[in-house]
């Protein structure tokens, strides 16, 4: 299951004097992306490279900038430690002030690994949640029963309203809806209520 990141993650770290700082991002587009991009820009006025990588979940993108390290150094070390993560919907920025001492590529890579890695603990990555809604509705008779269904299939109630019948918006995660829908839910309520999936 994929992760997402609950916050921002900042970390910085030296090498031979270059100073990097590392910080990433929840983002869903890429404007919103190249936006954190930008005001880092501004923060770190100065500096010798901004280098960023980004993946968005919706349209399936990836991008990636070494901003003028060499080819392969930079900008995708930083992605890659987020594709291994599993993480999705994210930017991540290093910035780099030069200290006069060339790393060489594979310092390079190592130091935005380590300032990328960083900045991802920092930020506390989580699994990410999706949630199906739905509305059922019952007799009287069957709300003890519809109460005790939903805490066998692990549904939370987000309502409940009692007038001519018992309803209750509900939601499921939604690697268990399969298991709701066929685990006889519709069976118990079919004939005396209703079961419907909120748009």
């Amino acid at each position: 299951m994929p992760l997402i990141l609950p916050k921002a993650g900042s970390f910085s770290l030296e090498e031979k004097r270059s100073k990097f700082y590392g910080y990433c991002a929840p983002v869903t587009t890429s404007d919103e992306a190249m936006a954190v991009v930008e005001d880092l820009r501004r923060r770190y006025r100065g500096a010798s490279h901004y280098v960023f990588a980004y993946g968005l979940s919706a349209c399936n993108t990836v991008r990636f900038s070494d901003d003028g390290e060499p080819s392969g150094t930079a900008g995708m070390p930083v992605l890659t430690v987020f594709q291994k993560g599993g993480v999705i919907d994210f930017v991540c920025v290093v910035t780099r002030y030069f200290g006069g001492t060339l790393l060489g590529a594979g310092g390079l890579v190592r130091a935005y690994t380590k300032a990328a890695k960083g900045a991802l603990e920092a930020a506390g990555p989580q699994e990410r949640v999706v949630f199906r809604r739905y509305r059922v509705r019952c007799d009287y008779a069957q709300h003890d029963k519809m109460k005790h269904q939903f805490k066998a299939w692990q549904v939370e109630i987000l309502d409940l309203a009692y007038t001519q019948h018992c309803e209750a918006l509900v939601q499921v995660r939604e690697e268990w809806e399969p298991a709701f829908l066929q685990g006889g839910f519709y069976d118990v309520f079919e004939e005396a209520g209703a079961v419907e999936r909120e748009r």
